[in-house]
């Protein structure tokens, strides 16, 4: 079983769904669960590679527009960031 690694303020955003939206939390959270225990590249969230700068990094879907973005090796998955992919301002 993978390890999660939160890297930046990554933790401090998990913290702030978990408070501000229990619903999205709790599908992170499955997302999470499921990427810990299996392949990481594959399952919900329709995982993709991402592309130009931000090639070597994955995707999931935590919703519509909320977006799950990672890389992982054989024991960690590196969590880069949790939240918006398309922030309405």
């Amino acid at each position: 079983m993978k390890s999660p690694v939160f890297e930046g303020n990554t933790w401090a955003a998990y913290e702030q769904l978990r408070e501000r939206d229990k619903k999205l939390h709790n599908a992170l959270c499955k997302l999470l669960k499921e990427m810990l225990c299996a392949d990481p590249a594959s399952g919900l969230g329709k995982p993709e590679q991402l592309k130009h700068n931000l090639s070597g990094l994955c995707s999931k879907r935590i919703s519509q527009k909320d977006r799950l973005i990672y890389k992982f090796d054989d024991d960690y998955i590196y969590i880069f960031a949790i939240g918006g992919h398309y922030e309405q301002h």
